[in-house]
């Protein structure tokens, strides 16, 4: 099972077309981003990404794997934040 972290780095990615403003985005680093993007694409086991020096384009496994799971990512997300406020954890 992937983390709701690296779902958001591809989503980002694929919001802004380039690893350093997805960073950016969600203030970390370029070399994270990048290594959550293959820490994904290696437990999905297929490519996520067209990578070139100047542009990063979403695959359509990629696209496919966006449009399935980040609805429950913002749902985590979500449930997440009601737990904090009770002090307690998604895990």
């Amino acid at each position: 099972m992937f983390s709701i972290e690296l779902v958001e780095a591809l989503r980002e990615v694929s919001r802004h077309g380039n690893l350093t403003r997805a960073a950016s985005a969600m203030d970390l680093s370029k070399s994270t981003i990048s290594k959550y993007i293959t820490e994904l694409e290696s437990q999905v086991g297929v490519r996520l990404l067209h990578r070139s020096t100047r542009v990063v384009e979403v695959t359509d496994a990629g696209r496919h794997l966006l449009e399935r799971s980040v609805a429950l990512v913002d749902l985590a997300r979500c449930i997440q934040s009601e737990l904090d406020a009770h002090g307690a954890s998604l895990r």
